[in-house]
């Protein structure tokens, strides 16, 4: 495999994210995400954390906090691509009576080695979900802020599919 087709493929996979949500009761849910190693911790936390919002407008609430969570970093290196090798020389030479002498040099590069990582950053997220009329949820953070103006949009298109 050709490199600009490999860094394709792992270019192509490092943006993957995938959410499940597990209802627990009628205002409160579980957002489990897991993203690919490219996305880190920290894009883990973001996809979930859209999803929350989105799931908390889809159920018919405004706002909601974060009451339980959890990570797990599931990644590591799991083979190295092949090494090659290349290498090129030059000699040159004089001869002197019956003597010749020959001097060279050579010079060679490697490529290859490096590290092939797979697994996922997981996150889970508990959230309770709130309207904006219920005073419990008065600290709560607000889903379509969260979201952004085009929260619509990012609601129908079904939330992220990547991290970044």
């Amino acid at each position: 495999m050709n490199k600009i087709a490999l860094f394709g493929a792992l270019a192509s996979l490092a943006g993957c994210a995938s959410t499940t949500t597990i209802p627990i009761s009628n205002d409160v849910v579980q957002i489990n995400t897991s993203a690919a190693p490219l996305c880190g911790g920290n894009g883990a936390r973001k996809v979930a954390v859209q999803m929350a919002s989105i799931e908390t407008i889809k159920r018919g609430y405004d706002k909601f906090i974060v009451v339980g969570g959890g990570h797990e970093n599931n990644t590591g290196v799991v083979g190295y691509t092949p090494q090659q090798s290349y290498t090129t020389g030059s000699v040159n030479g004089n001869l002197y009576g019956n003597s010749y002498s020959a001097y060279g040099n050579s010079q060679t590069t490697t490529y290859g080695g490096q590290p092939i990582i797979a697994g996922s950053h997981d996150q889970a997220l508990t959230i309770k979900m709130f309207r904006d009329s219920d005073p419990a949820g008065a600290n709560a953070i607000s889903a379509r802020k969260q979201l952004g103006p085009d929260w619509q949009k990012t609601i129908e298109s079904g939330g992220p599919k990547t991290c970044g």
